[in-house]
């Protein structure tokens, strides 16, 4: 199993090298960013084939992740990239 950074009251993480680099590498978000975005208390989920959520990290990035939640409770992101204008003005609206 992979390594989890988890605090904050968050969820445990589930991260392997696959996971983690492809953040890095395609969307230049850290792991600790995206986990950062499930302390955020305005953070907005949508369920549906996937969970989705939006999300802010500690120094104001606003990221959009696509994640699963095992059953265990464990989550496994498995993609993290910048809101774009459009997901901004919905988690800003949803936010109030």
């Amino acid at each position: 199993m992979g390594e989890s950074r988890g605090g904050r009251g968050l969820p445990e993480f589930e991260w392997d090298e696959h996971n983690e680099d492809k953040l890095l590498e395609r969307h230049n978000v850290s792991a600790l960013e995206a986990e950062q975005c499930f302390a955020n208390p305005n953070t907005r989920r949508r369920h549906g084939d996937a969970l989705l959520l939006l999300g802010v990290t500690d120094d104001g990035r606003m990221l959009f992740l696509v994640y699963e939640q095992k059953p265990n409770g464990v989550v496994r992101v498995y993609s993290a990239r910048e809101m774009t204008d459009k997901e901004r003005r919905a988690y800003r609206q949803n936010a109030r």
